[in-house]
């Protein structure tokens, strides 16, 4: 009986490695393993390579071109021999350094446009230099010798504080029954004929700062005008740059403003800030704050009583005047806006 070729029931032996095969078989399949990495790696360096600028999410980083090199650069410039590698990017080195319009001409007016007029500083600084020039305020005395300045007479003076003094009693001079009761027209007769150096010795230079006076006590300051005397210096100086009509109206100006200062800040002085008989605040303190007081002066100080016969627009342009005047002298880190004529 032959027996059936195709027995599921018969198995071939098993073939058996032995272990130096084993050993090799493993070798084998971890070079297999580090050949196909290395392929893979490649394949995907090969791939981002390929999709270099295509797709905008993949930030890849590419060596960009220098100048020197020309090659691919079809678009000479016929002006300066410049190549580019587009026509736009050509266009554009044509508009900005040539002075091309988009209609390819050439444009009359190349580069940045000059600058016209001045800048707020400048302006500002223009208008206080040449505040005195005006027909208004401007001294009309000819002098023989140039850069000559005109004195005031101390008797002048004198007259002017009278008149206004006088002509305010009933309004702000009640409580002072002679004008030599009166310690700002004493400061200035007392020193009018002085000396630059000579008047007001570093023992009576000396204040408290007005910009701390609400919260904290004030701190001394010494070797510094107090209001009084910056009132002082700011009269004697213009003084010499103006006519005698201006001269009344400016220094009644200064006598007002002072008065207004001192009716508004009277409950703010500390009362152990009072020395050397000083006991208003235009003695006492610095013109840190002089500014922010502008308002008041003349919505209620000078509105009830007709503004005590002064120019309201004059006396707007030259109590911003004074304030400039503080502020480029360093009185104060505060200044209005100066408004030509």
């Amino acid at each position: 009986m032959e027996e059936k070729e195709n027995d599921p029931q018969k198995k071939e032996p098993e073939k058996k490695e032995n272990i130096y095969d084993e050993y090799q078989k493993e070798k084998d399949n971890s070079l297999s393993v580090k050949e196909n990495q290395k392929i893979n790696d490649q394949e995907k360096e090969n791939k981002i390579e390929s999709e270099e600028g295509e797709n905008p999410q993949e930030k890849v980083k590419r060596r960009r071109r220098g100048k020197s090199e020309i090659n691919d650069r079809k678009y000479l410039c016929p002006d300066c021999d410049k190549c580019y590698l587009s026509g736009p990017a050509l266009t554009t080195h044509r508009k900005t350094k040539h002075g091309y319009g988009n209609s390819g001409e050439k444009s009359k007016r190349r580069g940045r446009p000059k600058k016209e007029g001045l800048s707020e500083g400048q302006n500002a600084q223009n208008i206080f230099n040449n505040f005195f020039n005006t027909e208004l305020r401007k001294n009309n005395i000819n002098f023989e010798e140039k850069n000559e300045e005109k004195e005031v007479d101390l008797n002048d003076m004198k007259n002017n504080l009278i008149k206004i003094f006088n002509n305010c009693k009933e309004q702000i001079f009640k409580d002072i029954n002679d004008i030599n009761e009166y310690s700002f027209y004493n400061l200035i007769i007392n020193n009018w004929d002085k000396k630059e150096e000579e008047r007001f010795p570093s023992e009576e230079r000396f204040c408290f700062s007005g910009q701390i006076i609400k919260g904290e006590n004030p701190i001394k300051l010494d070797n510094t005008y107090n209001l009084d005397q910056l009132f002082f210096n700011y009269l004697k100086e213009f003084s010499k740059k103006t006519n005698e009509d201006y001269l009344w109206f400016m220094t009644k100006f200064i006598v007002l403003f002072r008065e207004c200062i001192n009716i508004k800040r009277k409950d703010l002085i500390k009362p152990e800030n009072k020395i050397n008989n000083r006991e208003l605040y235009t003695q006492i303190y610095n013109a840190e704050t002089v500014p922010e007081i502008c308002n008041y002066f003349f919505l209620e100080f000078l509105e009830p009583y007709d503004g005590f016969g002064l120019n309201k627009d004059e006396s707007i342009h030259l109590i911003q005047h004074f304030c400039y005047w503080l502020y480029i002298n360093h009185y104060t880190q505060s200044h209005l806006t100066l408004l030509e004529d």
